[in-house]
């Protein structure tokens, strides 16, 4: 846990100045601590087995549609590894059955129809900009502070487990249904 909330606390301490900034230089701040986040995401979620072609797979952070991050993401992600899968971030129009992404982030050119049925036709993680549009994770700007929600219900449904650890600091979490 000190992990995830070093980082998050690292990520949000450059967030404060948000509300100094005029919004052309906020945004740019925004998108960073957007891309640390996304990166430490993985860190605190389980994929069935078979998500991964092997022990050594590589894990993908996929970018579905605009990009808003440029290589703030790709800069994140150097040289991170997660249970020995090393991170890489791919770009891409559309999202297949085939992409073999773990961390789905959908901008927002992406229609809300492609964002639930990539939210439910994968276990990838989906992590959006736009609340109640089929992700998992979804981030909101709150007194100036790049936050977010779990719908971990959503997770469950597409075989994804996340840690407690990153419920805890998520600004709020809808609950998967007991069984």
């Amino acid at each position: 846990m000190g992990t995830l909330m070093q980082a998050l606390r690292r990520a949000l301490s450059c967030v404060l100045g948000l509300a100094a900034l005029g919004a052309s230089a906020a945004e740019p701040l925004e998108y960073a601590v957007k891309a640390a986040y996304i990166v430490k995401f993985p860190f605190y979620v389980e994929w069935p087995p078979s998500a991964f072609s092997g022990p050594n797979a590589p894990l993908a952070l996929c970018v579905v549609g605009e990009d808003p991050f440029g290589r703030l993401l790709d800069e994140a992600a150097a040289g991170q590894e997660v249970q020995g899968h090393p991170l890489v971030v791919r770009r891409m129009k559309s999202l297949g059955g085939d992409s073999n992404c773990h961390v789905v982030y959908l901008g927002a050119d992406v229609r809300a129809d492609a964002r639930v049925a990539a939210a439910r036709s994968s276990s990838a993680l989906v992590v959006t900009d736009a609340p109640n549009n089929g992700g998992m994770i979804n981030f909101v700007v709150r007194d100036n502070r790049v936050r977010f929600t779990v719908d971990d219900e959503a997770a469950a449904q597409s075989g994804l487990s996340i840690s407690s650890k990153l419920l805890n600091v998520a600004l709020a979490v809808k609950s998967r249904k007991t069984r």
